[in-house]
């Protein structure tokens, strides 16, 4: 008996010794590796602390002030595995700001409408190149489901309290949610007292071997859609938006909506309409100037026309969009300003690319043409869904 017991004791010794040591199993890589995204951010700064003796009012949560309105537009890259991630961002936190320091920025991956714009000498708009770097992906130590996203935005168009400088770059980091399927993610940024608080969505593109068509007539840039926008104007220190209170007497930091649709033919410019509800018509008492508030506008638009080809395959778009007349609705009161308009960044994203997020990046008149927006705003346009393909059996 003693004997046999040894015997077993050497051989299942023995085996061990000659099996193969198993080698460690990676963790599996999130579902959205593989896939592209538009991506909107929507936030805010946090309110700092006043300083030691500065006599502000400190409440129970801290310093009370404003808060600066954050958006960003942009798209990302996830190769298999995550193991490369590009992608371009533009980024919008407080405009412009000519007094403060360390208050405003807008960033973008390209410098556009150069020749053309005003005060800061440039717009930022999208160029279809990679401008993130030390990006990753993590699922150690995240809650089951999630995943730690952090990138790093990199602008060539960037601008920080007294005007443009020639390039700027911001880190970020969020927590992703995966969802089933991985159309829709989404994602908050990692708490920090020096981060901005974030949130971020993200819609799966559908680029084709090519990539996205960069044309009109062709998805994403044919077709109808519908468009909802909203959005924070700047504060006092930001100049373009204290003109465009001092003339609407409306009142800063106010918030603003457009509900409107678009109709992109397969040739010529594209054909719409916006209704504006501009702080519910609030009014700045005895200004005697009524609100900026406009129902009905008509305007067309074009890719961009100064700094082509205007859209990417990446899916990343400028467009430049005029009020035209006030023909519809007599109230719109944009329609007076000789050669109004603006300009917005988008990025697609869809089963067919037929929806896109936008950033307004910019305003635009015949008497000051193209100036930074004085407002943090987005839009969301939105397209039927593609006829479902019946297959005869």
């Amino acid at each position: 008996m003693k004997r046999q017991l040894l015997f077993l004791v050497l051989a299942g010794g023995l085996a061990l010794a000659t099996a193969p040591i198993a080698s460690a199993v990676p963790a599996p890589s999130p579902g959205f590796c593989g896939h592209s995204y538009a991506m909107l951010m929507q936030g805010a700064e946090p309110n700092p602390l006043p300083a030691s003796g500065s006599g502000g009012i400190v409440g129970p949560g801290g310093y009370n002030g404003a808060l600066t309105a954050i958006v960003g537009v942009g798209v990302i890259q996830f190769s298999a595995g995550c193991s490369n991630i590009t992608g371009e961002l533009i980024y919008n936190d407080g405009d412009i700001q000519f007094l403060e320091t360390g208050v405003g920025m807008i960033g973008g991956p390209a410098t556009c409408y150069s020749a053309e714009a005003a005060l800061t000498g440039a717009l930022p708009c999208f160029d279809g190149g990679n401008h993130f770097t030390a990006a990753s992906v993590t699922t150690a130590g995240e809650p089951p489901g999630m995943a730690l996203l952090q990138f790093t935005a990199n602008f060539n168009y960037y601008d920080l309290t007294l005007g443009p400088t020639p390039t700027g770059s911001m880190a970020f980091a969020f927590t992703i949610q995966e969802m089933a399927g991985g159309s829709t993610l989404f994602g908050n940024t990692v708490p920090s007292p020096t981060a901005p608080v974030l949130t971020l969505t993200m819609q799966q593109q559908s680029p084709g071997p090519s990539g996205i068509p960069t044309a009109f007539g062709r998805a994403p840039y044919s077709g109808n859609h519908s468009i909802i926008c909203n959005g924070y104007s700047a504060d006092q220190d930001d100049l373009i938006a204290y003109v465009e209170n001092y003339e609407s007497g409306g009142v800063t930091g106010g918030y603003g909506t457009a509900l409107g649709s678009v109709t992109i033919p397969v040739s010529g410019p594209a054909t719409g309409i916006l209704s504006f509800n501009s702080n519910d018509n609030l009014q700045v008492p005895g200004s005697g100037v009524p609100p900026s508030n406009n129902t009905a506008c008509d305007f067309t638009a074009v890719l961009d026309p100064y700094d082509g080809p205007g859209a990417f395959a990446d899916g990343a778009s400028n467009l430049w969009a005029s009020i035209t007349n006030a023909a519809t609705d007599p109230t719109c009161t944009n329609a007076a300003n000789a050669g109004a308009g603006f300009e917005t960044s988008m990025v697609a994203w869809g089963s067919s690319n037929q929806n896109s997020y936008a950033i307004v990046t910019g305003l635009t008149e015949t008497a000051l043409p193209f100036i930074p927006p004085g407002e943090m705003s987005t839009c969301t346009f939105l397209a039927p869904p593609p006829p479902a393909v019946v297959k005869i059996p």
